[in-house]
C-alpha cells in the first residue's frame, strides 16, 4: 500500500464547502466520520488523504494534489 499523506482538498480548496448552482453546500469529498464519546460524528475538515506520489508542495508550504491547478509556477523537475 502506498504511503498516504494529508493534502488540501482539491474540490473545495480546504474551505469545507462548494458552490453548486449558486447554493453553498458541504463538500462531500473531505467529509470524515469518527466516533466521539460513543457517538458517530460527521465533519468536513478540508483535507483528504492521497498517495505521496500524487502530491506536491505548493508555494505556501501546503501539500496538494498534482492535478489541482492553483495558478502558481510549478518547480522544475530535478531541482
Amino acid at each position: 500500500m502506498a504511503n498516504l499523506v494529508r493534502t488540501i482538498c482539491p474540490r473545495c480548496d480546504g474551505n469545507s464547502f462548494i458552490r453548486v448552482q449558486g447554493v453553498e453546500m458541504d463538500c462531500p469529498m473531505c467529509e470524515e466520520e469518527f466516533m466521539h464519546l460513543g457517538m458517530k460524528v460527521t465533519t468536513h475538515n478540508g483535507y483528504v488523504m492521497l498517495p505521496l506520489d500524487q502530491t506536491r508542495t505548493n508555494v505556501e508550504g501546503g501539500i496538494e494534489s498534482k492535478t489541482k491547478w492553483s495558478r502558481e509556477t510549478l518547480p522544475e523537475v530535478g531541482k
